[in-house]
């Protein structure tokens, strides 16, 4: 089964509450029209984060649902930015907001995924996005322990997609002290070693 198409069954056969099938098939349909490598990186991404999450026992919906808008924030960018060539210092800095803009975009209607969307890259040393303190200040532990959970799957399953499919030179400095995409993730995320090891077995997209 194609990747689209898998993607569109799940996000049905999960039947998730609030509209949230909604706004998943909306925002794929958006990313369609100017921003398809896009469309295509969170297709995959949601797809390895809901193989991961089922490995580790934890909850697949929230980690397939998350996965799949953690780049909303992407689609008030230019296309050009995401199109393979290797961006300068300056679209970088443009590029770094897309994480933010997600929360943005969605905490009023999804608060759990945009905040996933906007931690995915804030879990790693020199990584950009929310910070604990956006948390919602009622939120239990537990919540919020989750939530930082799935949000770590996603970091390394964007992580493997970028690497194995965007043409975009990674320029957080990951590379400089290993080669390979194992010895770049076990540099950038030196605790999750397991979530990295299943990853790596899991991405078949």
């Amino acid at each position: 089964m194609k990747v689209e198409t898998l993607v569109q069954k799940k996000i049905g056969d999960y039947k998730p509450k609030g509209g949230l099938d909604y706004t998943a098939r909306f925002f794929l349909a958006l990313c369609g029209v100017n921003h398809p490598d896009v469309k295509r990186h969170a297709e995959r991404v949601a797809l390895l984060t809901e193989a991961v999450a089922k490995r580790l026992r934890k909850d697949t919906k929230a980690a397939f649902f998350a996965g799949l808008l953690h780049d909303t924030g992407k689609l008030i960018l230019p296309a050009e930015l995401f199109d393979g060539h290797d961006i300068t210092a300056e679209e970088y800095a443009r590029v770094k907001e897309h994480a933010r803009a997600a929360f943005e975009a969605l905490k009023g209607l999804h608060l759990f995924v945009a905040l996933c969307g906007g931690l995915h890259h804030a879990l790693y040393k020199a990584g950009y996005g929310l910070t604990v303190d956006d948390f919602p200040k009622n939120w239990s532990p537990a919540t919020i322990k989750k939530v930082l959970e799935i949000s770590m799957i996603i970091s390394i399953a964007d992580f493997i997609d970028a690497f194995m499919h965007r043409k975009t030179k990674i320029r957080d400095g990951s590379g400089a002290a290993a080669p390979d995409l194992r010895g770049m993730l076990k540099t950038k995320y030196p605790d999750d070693h397991q979530i990295i090891e299943i990853a790596l077995k899991e991405n078949k997209w």
